[in-house]
């Protein structure tokens, strides 16, 4: 089965222009479908785009614009393996109904977590980027990005050898990371 993205109004009911209001036997809520694992959720700061990243099986990890009514994939559509075998999942990596994704690893899976578009300026590099915190990988991801695209990727802090859970831009402007173990890291400019 896959996971749902859902769109509710503050009071929990639900937005008119959602894709399904009006579908016999569909939750109205449902506002895009066909994800793994949805971890991170962040909003473009140019365009107002909600960004999720997916937590994908062996490899197959996922980086998506959510677009009302879109079918993302999971799980006939995916750049995933099964775990330990490696064998093939689903009917291939694209097809005509699906959304491909914005970016994705593999074959290799990093286990995005949390994620968030730094506006800050304390930490000048980090400026514009989408930063992502890897449970697998260990690291924290920053990707370079335009308003619609991933251009390139920097695997940053692999001496921490830490799961970042969580990615947070401070009310002081700096980045904060959130560790498994429990350690809550504030990243300054060099």
């Amino acid at each position: 089965s896959s996971d749902l993205v859902v769109r509710i109004e503050p009071d929990g009911g639900i937005p008119k222009d959602n894709p399904f209001v009006g579908q016999p036997k569909t939750n109205e809520a449902i506002f895009t479908y066909g994800h793994r694992n949805p971890q991170g959720i962040a909003v473009h700061p140019a365009t107002g785009a909600i960004w999720v990243s997916e937590h994908g099986p062996q490899g197959g990890d996922e980086i998506n614009i959510i677009r009302a009514g879109a079918n993302y994939g999971w799980p006939k559509i995916t750049y995933g393996r099964e775990y330990g075998s490696g064998a093939v999942i689903g009917a291939g990596t694209d097809a005509p109904d699906v959304v491909p994704p914005l970016y994705y690893w593999s074959p290799f899976s990093i286990g995005p977590s949390a994620m968030i578009f730094y506006t800050g300026d304390k930490v000048p590099a980090l400026t514009g980027s989408l930063l992502v915190g890897t449970l697998a990988g260990r690291v924290l991801s920053r990707l370079s990005v335009t308003a619609d695209s991933v251009t390139d990727e920097e695997r940053l802090f692999e001496d921490l050898r830490e799961r970042i859970r969580d990615v947070e831009q401070g009310p002081d402007g700096h980045p904060y990371l959130l560790t498994d173990s429990g350690r809550l890291l504030r990243i300054e400019a060099r």
